[in-house]
């Protein structure tokens, strides 16, 4: 009888198990859908670097740097953002000029190129070949001014922002790209058709930078599954 019971009891647990199991997978897959739009894991080709948050609203090209700098040299490259902010010249008011940020990236001997007028074409062919792009796009807005510098309601190119793109899906006849967002938890998204219309960018001096990017080349030390000893 003891034993009888015994199987029926672990007849019980395993069935009420698996329904607890079966709601956590529902209320998990539920959550997902209701944050994400995609997921890495979909694309067709993804390039792993440390993804980090900046601070204030003007430090978005100095994270930028310190996330390629961690991805290239992940140990002398471990620096804080305040350290970034100092040596690449990074002002609440200018923030970091495409020539501040290839003038250090020279200076620390990384392979990098300077590069207007990118395809999505070129785009593509640049993450296949492992190459993250450092770029410059309009965010922050409802309405991106991006065609008329006479407008009052939306200022012309006014929602300059630094993000890397790292990756692209192809759907049907237009990829989709990937990004490390400093203002993001994670990872962003764009469509070609956005992204297009988006790539441009306007420093203070009013040079117009239209499809530019920092094409970050070279071999990497970093590895998302390596660890450090903690001394």
């Amino acid at each position: 009888m003891k034993k009888i019971l015994a199987v029926l009891l672990a007849v019980c647990m395993a069935v009420t198990l698996a329904a607890c199991s079966t709601q956590m997978e529902k209320k998990s897959a539920t959550a997902e859908s209701d944050i994400y739009v995609g997921y890495t894991t979909d694309a067709d080709k993804f390039i792993d670097v440390p993804n980090l948050r900046q601070y204030g609203d003007y430090t978005c090209g100095t994270t930028c740097v310190q996330m390629l700098m961690n991805y290239l040299y992940p140990q002398v490259g471990d620096k804080n953002l305040s350290t970034y902010e100092h040596d690449l010249g990074t002002t609440p008011a200018d923030g970091t000029t495409p020539q501040q940020i290839y003038d250090y990236f020279k200076a620390q001997g990384v392979d990098v190129e300077k590069k207007e007028d990118i395809s999505i074409e070129e785009l593509v062919s640049l993450i296949d070949a492992g190459d993250p792009v450092m770029m410059c796009i309009q965010a922050w807005s409802d309405k991106y001014n991006t065609t008329d510098p006479n407008a009052t309601d939306h200022a012309y190119l006014a929602d300059g922002h630094w993000v890397i793109c790292v990756g692209y899906k192809k759907i049907n006849d237009e990829y989709q790209f990937y990004f490390n967002d400093p203002a993001c938890v994670g990872h962003c998204l764009m469509s070609q058709t956005d992204l297009e219309t988006r790539w441009v960018d306007r420093d203070g001096a009013g040079t117009i930078y239209k499809h530019f990017g920092f094409v970050i080349k070279g071999t990497t030390e970093f590895n998302d599954d390596g660890v450090f000893y903690l001394d």
